[in-house]
């Protein structure tokens, strides 16, 4: 066998052993990346929310477990620190965008909540969860902006929803985002990018039409 015949199957033999790694870890290729990944494991498998304490802006706590509440009440959620002037803003102006569409929804009204959840629980208290707020022009009804109460908590939300966060060199933080879509019995089934709110509307919108 000729030398170039003989690098030719090495590298054949090296690609067919990497795609064969690949294979389980992105469920059969249909997600390479871990932000993929986690939107096609939730429509898959729903997460349930567990038991959970945390804390609003209006220093009210609350059971994140419990926080569907009423029947039939959608909520979309997601995760940003305060001072963040980056993805967290798209994740905010995300979740204003479903705000604003309520408006124009009827058939969504009273089903839909938002819940901005905070992973900085030392510098967002609840203090500056209400500052945050009343930037965003948020409805006091509608959406509520929270932090975990136990510092052994943090690592269970972020777990929950795939958020890998890391200390940056500006007392900041790198981290990825999302907006979550959270039925009304309490499981996590839709993840999508920040930049998509339209997405997040439009399955509101379909699964307000098959609720009864």
């Amino acid at each position: 066998m000729k030398p170039l015949q003989k690098t030719l199957l090495a590298i054949g033999a090296v690609l067919l052993l990497a795609v064969a790694a690949l294979y389980p870890t992105t469920r059969g290729f249909q997600a390479l990346t871990a932000d993929t990944a986690r939107r096609v494991e939730l429509a898959q498998d729903p997460r349930p929310l567990p038991s959970m304490m945390l804390v609003d802006q209006y220093r009210q706590p609350f059971d994140l477990q419990a926080y569907p509440g009423l029947p039939g009440r959608w909520t979309v959620a997601t995760l940003v620190y305060t001072q963040c002037t980056a993805i967290c803003r798209a994740s905010a102006t995300g979740l204003a965008y479903i705000q604003e569409a309520l408006a124009e929804h009827p058939a969504l009204e009273g089903r839909v909540q938002l819940l901005t959840l905070s992973f900085d629980p030392a510098r967002d208290t609840p203090e500056q969860l209400d500052t945050y707020a009343r930037q965003l022009r948020a409805r006091a009804d509608i959406w509520r902006f929270a932090t975990v109460t136990q510092e052994a908590d943090l690592l269970r939300m972020l777990n929950l929803f795939d958020i890998i966060v890391l200390p940056d060199r500006m007392g900041g933080y790198d981290h990825n985002a999302g907006l979550f879509l959270i039925n009304p019995e309490g499981r996590i089934m839709r993840a999508y990018d920040v930049t998509r709110p339209d997405l997040v509307l439009a399955d509101l919108l379909a699964f307000s039409a098959l609720a009864p």
